[in-house]
């Protein structure tokens, strides 16, 4: 069979690239992750199965918990109310899912997890009055953490601030401007959240640079203690300047920063 050429040729080149870098989405290296968290892709088991854990899409009831704030007291209280009114309902359905079927329930992950325009990337924005990146991310970032912490239900996973740029609308336009880079989230993942999401790189990436960076996280999550992952994402064909072309249901596009400021 003859292969075509020309423009039909580079199109078939072009959905194979996006194919195959989506698959990225499915795989993260993981340090000091627990068993039994339940986002995809660091969810694991070690013990007999038939146990379920829970996770919520909340990114709307941080949002709505910090416009307009008074102050930061506030909507850190704002959150603990709102977030653990759903959190004390969901552990009681799955009290009931434990009880009925014999499925052991082990705990919810509260990290407040986006899904493109209902954005966490937002949510932090309102607090902040000020584009996600700017002085006050951080925290904004500690803010969260410690109020998930105070929601007193039987917690597993990460239970920490979410922060994945293919994921969310505003997050991929703050990575598009410039305005975050791997270095600050790996900063705010010192106070918060699950490390590096779906962060998308050059195409051309050397498993070394890859490497390098994977270490970053992982060192920090063993100096702190805390479950870290890197889901990176680079795109096959796109270098710095280029918008992802992305077309899964979940993702975003953005603009793939280079590797090092110069």
């Amino acid at each position: 069979m003859q292969r075509p050429s020309g423009a039909a040729a580079r199109v078939i080149k072009k959905l194979e690239d996006t194919e195959h870098s989506q698959g990225n989405f499915r795989f993260a290296a993981i340090a000091m992750v627990p068993p039994l968290t339940p986002f995809f892709p660091a969810a694991y088991h070690t013990g007999f199965g038939h146990q379920f854990a829970i996770a919520f899409e909340s990114a709307d009831i941080v949002a709505a918990a910090f416009k307009n704030a008074p102050d930061l007291a506030t909507a850190r209280q704002r959150l603990i109310d709102a977030l653990g009114k759903v959190a004390f309902d969901a552990q009681a359905q799955a009290g009931r899912v434990d009880q009925d079927t014999g499925w052991a329930y082990v705990g919810v992950d509260l990290s407040p997890a986006p899904l493109k325009d209902v954005s966490i990337g937002a949510a932090i924005e309102n607090l902040t009055t000020q584009p996600i990146g700017s002085s006050g991310t951080l925290t904004a970032a500690a803010i969260i953490t410690s109020a998930l912490k105070d929601i007193k239900v039987t917690q597993t996973g990460y239970s920490g601030l979410m922060l994945p740029i293919l994921e969310d609308s505003r997050l991929a336009q703050r990575w598009s401007e410039g305005r975050i880079s791997i270095d600050s989230l790996l900063s705010y993942s010192a106070v918060c959240g699950t490390g590096l999401d779906t962060v998308p790189l050059p195409g051309d990436i050397s498993a070394e640079q890859l490497s390098l960076i994977i270490g970053d996280m992982a060192s920090l999550a063993v100096k702190w203690h805390k479950p870290l992952s890197a889901r990176l994402f680079p795109v096959a064909g796109k270098g710095a300047g280029d918008m992802t072309e992305l077309d899964g249901q979940f993702l975003v596009n953005a603009t793939i920063q280079p590797l090092e400021k110069k």
